[in-house]
């Protein structure tokens, strides 16, 4: 907890963020919630056209600049200060951000960076992860797992309340919050940035989608309930 000016800061770290070298624009990672698509923009906004390989730009040191945490590298803040951008993020709605974690990183293989994740789940923790699992069982035993976990700050970010990933209640503060689900909003802002044409067709692209399965094939009551009450803070700050 950090007090500044008489005001208490619960985090004193960044969250991570990612912005270019031309353009005042950065963007606030908050995954899940078209994340990719807003991390591909900010490539986008500076150099007029898209980078070759969507997902890989997560792993680009060059294409992007990042920084996040406690610790930094002073050149790449020195740039972050003298660019001052305005910083964006997406939150949405935490059922389906839940639904579609649990779709692309546990229940499926889509992603090799989650084995060893998967891995504990299914051999240590119970979780029914087999090509024969019924994907509602699962999503809700896995919702179970992350609500007994005691510190939920902690999670993954794709598991973690959004309010943590975007440092809600820190020192820093996020300029504009869009939500995925009111896709008026998005158009306009990003059409601030790209003019409206080009707006619509960038959010028209799909980044990382998973066909495999739907929404509808993890939803419960059981399910939806206890999202609630893990994800309480998330529908009080952007869905309230």
């Amino acid at each position: 907890m950090l007090v500044i000016d008489g005001e208490v800061h619960e985090f004193q770290a960044l969250p991570l963020i990612f912005f270019g070298r031309q353009k005042p624009l950065a963007y606030v990672v908050n995954p899940k919630a078209a994340s990719t698509a807003s991390h591909n923009f900010i490539f986008y906004v500076n150099h007029g056209y898209r980078y070759f390989d969507a997902f890989r730009l997560w792993d680009s040191h060059v294409a992007t600049l990042r920084i996040g945490g406690t610790e930094f590298l002073p050149d790449v803040l020195d740039q972050f200060l003298e660019l001052n951008p305005e910083c964006f993020s997406i939150v949405r709605d935490p059922l389906r951000r839940f639904i579609s974690a649990f779709l692309s990183k546990v229940f499926t293989t889509d992603d090799p960076s989650y084995h060893t994740f998967r891995e504990a789940l299914t051999s240590l923790c119970g979780l029914d992860l087999s090509p024969e699992a019924d994907p509602a069982r699962s999503c809700l035993a896995f919702a179970q797992w992350i609500s007994a976990q005691e510190r939920p700050q902690d999670l993954d970010p794709h598991f973690r309340p959004q309010h943590f990933n975007l440092a809600i209640g820190s020192r820093f503060k996020v300029d504009t919050i869009l939500r995925l689900e009111d896709q008026d909003m998005l158009h306009a802002y990003f059409a601030k940035w790209i003019g409206e044409e080009k707006a619509k067709w960038f959010l028209s692209l799909r980044f990382n989608e998973q066909t495999r399965y739907k929404a509808s094939d993890c939803v419960s009551d059981e399910l939806k309930s206890l999202v609630r009450k893990i994800y309480a803070k998330d529908y009080e700050l952007f869905y309230g």
